[in-house]
């Protein structure tokens, strides 16, 4: 028992959750719960995560695109960053123009955008969207303090029949760094009473 408590005395103090700093948050993001409906197979939305804006994300049928981005804990949302698709051919007709954010709405359809009021909406320039850096939006942070979850939706571009982007990445802090994965689902014993 001693030398168990002397190797938990000497083990170094888990590292302080910093929730103050805005940063990047992506990193927080439950990427195998991450969807995106109308990519193209060949541009998916993992792309976007890459850090290569030639890769990005194309739609398929038409401009638009839902990219469902789920995060592995309560996270406060400061800010997003567009990147342009393929800045070195860089096609503003394919770059989004109307982009619409809805909070902890995890199953979002299309239909849904219709019907339900956006948390946040943007409208993207070409010029934002040709920069190298990108373009970053701030976010009305009062209505995003505590989102689990952040829709995306590419609602228009600037007249192509694809809609493309080259990167995304979210700004923000973690509420209380509880990671949810780290949970295990609880099953009720059936022979207890």
């Amino acid at each position: 028992l001693h030398s168990l408590l002397a190797k938990m005395e000497a083990a170094p103090p888990a590292p302080e959750l910093d929730t103050t700093t805005v940063r990047d948050i992506t990193d927080l993001l439950s990427k195998g719960d991450c969807y995106c409906l109308n990519e193209k197979s060949s541009n998916p939305h993992t792309n976007l995560f890459v850090g290569d804006h030639r890769l990005g994300l194309v739609s398929d049928a038409d401009e638009q695109l839902m990219i469902h981005l789920q995060f592995n804990e309560t996270v406060k949302v400061h800010s997003l960053r567009f990147v342009g698709f393929n800045l070195d051919s860089f096609d503003a007709e394919m770059a989004p123009k109307v982009v619409k954010l809805f909070v902890n709405r995890p199953s979002m359809a299309f239909s849904d955008c219709e019907d339900v009021q956006p948390t946040e909406e943007f409208e993207l320039t070409e010029s934002e969207m040709a920069s190298p850096d990108g373009v970053e939006k701030l976010v009305r942070f009062v209505k995003f303090q505590r989102v689990n979850s952040l829709s995306v939706f590419v609602e228009e571009n600037f007249g192509g029949d694809e809609s493309a982007l080259g990167g995304l990445k979210v700004y923000g802090v973690p509420v209380l760094g509880t990671n949810m994965g780290d949970f295990k689902r609880q099953h009720p014993d059936p022979t207890q009473g």
